[in-house]
């Protein structure tokens, strides 16, 4: 069923660009920084819609990977923890019978 979605979603917009750019066909002159970029309107929304999915992906990636590292560094303090309890489980206990004989008897 998530290949339909895919699938599904891929012919979407695959609509879309065409309809972009069936409709707008027309060239335009794009200013970037002292440079005059001659293309079409559709070459100019397809590269900003580029462009903000790229930052977008930049800026929000930032967080998972903070999580990521935070996750390995917890599951490596689990295993230390879990070696630490193997440890002590496997002390033997120590009997306090000495004190208990000692003690008077009424």
């Amino acid at each position: 069923m998530r290949g339909w979605g895919s699938l599904v979603f891929a012919v979407l917009v695959a609509a879309v660009v065409v309809a972009l750019v069936v409709g707008n066909g027309e060239p335009i002159s794009v200013n970037l920084l002292l440079v005059q970029w001659p293309t079409k309107v559709w070459g100019a929304l397809v590269a900003a819609a580029a462009f903000g999915a790229a930052a977008a992906t930049v800026v929000l990636i930032w967080p998972v990977i903070r999580l990521k590292v935070q996750a390995r560094r917890q599951t490596r303090r689990i295993a230390e923890l879990e070696q630490e309890i193997h440890g002590l489980r496997t002390l033997p206990i120590a009997s306090d019978t000495a004190g208990v004989s000692s003690a008077p008897k009424v």
